[in-house]
């Protein structure tokens, strides 16, 4: 089930006269209880794209269907209820630095009607999910970036959204901080079951937390489906990543120093990642593989592996057959 639907999205923005697309024909889906990546290069319409989610910014033309509502097609006053099924977390936090931790997190409840005894100790209870109770009476400029970040989490989980909207959540973040909350990320999605949506231009943030992934270039979407799809089709091909293509010119350099006569690319994911594929589709083979290049790395779902070989000798054609039906993706480059 959806719990959110995009279809031929339409922004544009005017400026000196001029009108300019910054989204163009957006199809988007997002299962309910998934967290979905949207990703692309500065420019390339990712916040626009977030904005227009929830209606921050109003498209000029097309659908946002959220739980089964056209959001673009409601009355200002259901959409003020819509939008409290969402939750947002701008890059900036939007922490209120004249109220507390506590008072932060509440403040949805606060705003709401909630009385005030129940709305704090609603805020306890979130905060001490996600660390924050020796805190409760911080202000926010005596927190460190990823505190902050958590006060933005909780302050959004605590009104139960269907969904939460993260904008670049660890731009601003150090490593071993961007490892914590990208764990929070994943423990709230998999304890809460809300959906999340990120936009990121940080490929890592995709490998380790996303489901799915929309790639946006200049507008448009170029991509959207499973994350170790689109690694596999799209950020590994040489004519989309110049560091995959530079990888691929030094492979060809050091193939024609050695003995193959082909140079392959495989694509591992899942189980078959720690499997001896060479060895077994060798066997018995007049096949010699010269190993160039591989790379592991673990993706939310499982390991995903990339290997770059040169492949000589009279069995060749064999041994491809037989590794083509063994691996999750392969493509003969020379």
């Amino acid at each position: 089930m959806n719990v959110l639907e995009v279809n031929n999205l339409r922004v544009s923005f005017r400026e000196k006269g001029k009108i300019t697309a910054v989204l163009d024909s957006i199809k988007l889906a997002v299962e309910q209880g998934s967290i979905m990546g949207i990703a692309g290069v500065s420019g390339a319409g990712k916040t626009t794209l977030l904005r227009t989610l929830n209606l921050l910014q109003e498209p000029d033309s097309g659908r946002v269907v959220f739980d089964g509502i056209d959001i673009t097609s409601v009355t200002a006053e259901k959409l003020r209820r819509l939008r409290k099924r969402i939750g947002v977390i701008f890059q900036s936090y939007n922490l209120f630095r004249s109220k507390t931790v506590i008072r932060n997190i509440a403040f949805p409840l606060s705003i709401d009607g909630v009385p005030k005894k129940e709305a704090l100790e609603r805020a306890r209870a979130i905060a001490d999910e996600l660390g924050l109770t020796h805190r409760l009476d911080a202000y926010p400029s005596q927190l460190s970036g990823g505190e902050q970040q958590r006060v933005s989490i909780a302050r959004a989980l605590i009104t139960n959204p269907r969904m939460i909207l993260l904008d670049e959540p660890t731009s601003a973040l150090d490593p071993l901080l961007t490892s914590r909350i990208l764990r929070l990320i994943r423990e709230v999605n998999s304890i809460h079951g809300v959906t999340v949506v990120i936009v990121t231009h940080d490929m890592d943030v995709v490998k380790r937390v996303c489901d799915k992934i929309a790639y946006l270039e200049k507008g448009r979407m170029i991509f959207c489906g499973p994350t170790h799809d689109y690694f596999s089709q799209y950020y590994l091909s040489a004519t989309h990543d110049e560091h995959a293509a530079e990888q691929l010119e030094k492979a060809k350099k050091i193939l024609m120093k050695g003995n193959g006569s082909r140079l392959v690319r495989l694509v591992f994911w899942g189980e078959a990642t720690g499997e001896p594929v060479l060895w077994k589709c060798s066997t018995g083979l007049d096949v010699t593989v010269n190993i160039i290049y591989g790379e592991i790395e673990e993706f939310r779902h499982g390991p995903f592996g990339t290997l770059l070989i040169g492949v000589d000798g009279k069995d060749s054609a064999e041994f491809l057959r037989r590794l083509s039906l063994s691996v999750y993706k392969m493509e003969v480059l020379v």
